[in-house]
């Protein structure tokens, strides 16, 4: 009964947020986008697999000529990590299509060579211009975004409330605050579980009018309740 309780009150909040923010031209089209996305990466992610060791073999090792085969061998695992990280992110756009998401993934995380696994992309070097640079940093920059908004997602309510009073909406203030926080969480987890993981190079659903949660509570300049 509990668990029917939650499900309900989660529908009622999404229900509300789509309704409160009904004169967007962004928030419906861009639920619908990631939940699109979600579910073809959820079912094609396998596809990495062959697709990474049939570029491995095409690019070599390294992009060095005549090491096609020892290329497949990288492809392989290159292939067994896109897939994971490619179906763990469908798995999530899925759940939390309904949530907003950040701005960009520019410089957070290992991107995934292209939007579908089928595609050819721009395959991403974690060594170029070293490991640290490439790698070590986007992933921890990963985990400290997941940690943030999943740690502090909830400041995303007197924040909200606070520019809603602003704009004297303190209504949709309260509905955004809410909305935003639950998508902060949402977000959150699957940061943290997919850190070191390739993810999606971009984001389908409206974004957050701010990087951090804690910030609309000083920033009067952020986007207004719309």
């Amino acid at each position: 009964m509990k668990k029917l309780i939650c499900v309900i009150a989660a529908a009622a909040m999404v229900l509300a947020s789509a309704t409160a923010f009904a004169n967007s031209d962004e928030v419906i089209p861009g639920m619908g986008d990631k939940l699109y996305s979600g579910f073809v990466n959820t079912f094609t992610g396998w596809v990495e697999v062959p697709a990474q060791i049939a570029k491995g073999y095409k690019y070599g090792w390294m992009g060095e000529k005549n090491t096609g085969w020892i290329g497949a061998i990288g492809g392989l695992f290159a292939g067994i990590g896109s897939a994971a990280g490619r179906t763990i992110s469908g798995m999530g756009q899925m759940a939390g299509f309904w949530a907003a998401d950040p701005d960009s993934n520019e410089g957070i995380g290992i991107p995934l060579d292209a939007e579908y696994a089928w595609e050819e992309g721009t395959p991403y070097n974690m060594v170029d211009p070293d490991l640290t640079d490439a790698t070590v940093k986007p992933v921890l920059r990963k985990l400290g975004r997941g940690a943030g908004n999943a740690l502090f997602g909830v400041m995303e309510v007197p924040g909200q409330i606070m520019k809603g009073i602003q704009d004297k909406s303190p209504d949709l203030g309260i509905v955004k605050g809410l909305w935003y926080w639950f998508s902060r969480e949402v977000d959150g987890v699957w940061d943290i579980c997919t850190f070191c993981l390739p993810g999606p190079r971009e984001n389908k659903a409206v974004a957050f009018d701010d990087k951090w949660p804690w910030s609309a509570m000083g920033d009067k300049s952020t986007k207004p309740i719309k």
